[in-house]
């Protein structure tokens, strides 16, 4: 019997049971070690030369000056975008960590934390894609850089004159750095900027996290975006199932074990999407790592499962 498979004339939904508190420990147990074996499992080399990391490298280096330096430092703040996209994605876990065990218990809180995960390791992948050119990567990043930069502009408004100023300056250098490395804009026929195009590779200004997640994400996980949007957005087609249950305990809403479950299955389908891309680009030996994750999480969940069993009967 595999671990999506129920015992033949079972009646009950796996995880479709109330949150308890030992249920709640048992799945912190179970999420802490996997994300301290993913955070600590990287290994103590430099890229291999055969990595599409050093042939990224390799290919600005023999490109002309001013062009090549303005394309390294683009590609160095790329490289740490990546970095603090993973470590962002780690400090969301441990928020998860933490959440599922309070009192009372969580009820879609999980699921936004797993949305946070989930949008920090798709940050990640869409930088260092391993099957794209180094042009177009050096597009994506100008284009998340653009929007960035516009996102910060809007928020300075509120802040006053002298953030308003650190805005407009930072503006003027992304364009002029853009301009340095040869990105080329690209505009729609309303003369809006869309995006970026470098050596005829073009990119959005942003990516969408919908599409990226069916595309980037393991096969083993069904598309999760819907449901963590929904709890993410407040939204009623979602959110009310917590007050249904809950109407004859007292309490206004009820959280279930699934939610927990599934906050759990995303965070750690991002982790493993996370580190595949990371050993794809900089040809880091993560197998190993990979391996464990991936026993770890089945045995995790056929361990939660054989408990969500148990508060049902």
């Amino acid at each position: 019997m595999t671990d999506d498979e129920m015992p033949e004339g079972e009646a009950i939904r796996p995880f479709a049971v109330p949150i308890t508190g030992k249920f709640a420990e048992a799945a912190a147990g179970v999420l802490k070690p996997y994300r301290q074996r993913a955070e600590n499992g990287f290994p103590d080399s430099p890229p291999a030369a055969d990595s599409p990391f050093m042939t990224d490298i390799e290919t600005m280096r023999a490109m002309a000056e001013p062009e090549a330096t303005a394309r390294m430092s683009l590609h160095s703040m790329l490289i740490d975008i990546v970095g603090l996209s993973f470590d962002t994605a780690l400090d969301h876990v441990r928020a998860l960590e933490h959440d599922i065990v309070r009192d009372p218990a969580p009820v879609w809180s999980p699921l936004v934390s797993a949305r946070a995960v989930l949008e920090s390791c798709l940050f990640l992948e869409y930088l260092i894609d391993p099957s794209i050119s180094c042009s177009l990567r050096l597009a994506r990043c100008a284009g998340l850089w653009r929007k960035d930069t516009d996102h910060a502009t809007k928020a300075a408004r509120v802040f006053g004159p002298e953030q308003q100023a650190k805005a407009a300056n930072m503006d003027t250098y992304v364009s002029r750095a853009l301009a340095d490395a040869k990105v080329l804009e690209r505009r729609n026929a309303k003369g809006m900027l869309v995006g970026y195009k470098v050596d005829g590779d073009a990119a959005a200004l942003d990516f969408s996290i919908t599409e990226r997640a069916r595309t980037a994400l393991p096969a083993w996980i069904p598309m999760p975006n819907g449901l963590l949007s929904g709890a993410a957005h407040s939204r009623p087609w979602m959110t009310d199932r917590a007050r249904k249950i809950g109407l004859n305990t007292g309490s206004s809403l009820v959280g279930e074990a699934a939610t927990v479950m599934t906050a759990l299955t995303v965070a750690m389908a991002s982790l493993e999407m996370s580190l595949g891309a990371w050993q794809g680009y900089f040809g880091s030996d993560l197998g190993e790592t990979l391996t464990e994750l991936e026993e770890h999480r089945r045995q995790g969940r056929l361990y939660l499962l054989a408990m969500a069993h148990a508060v049902e009967r």
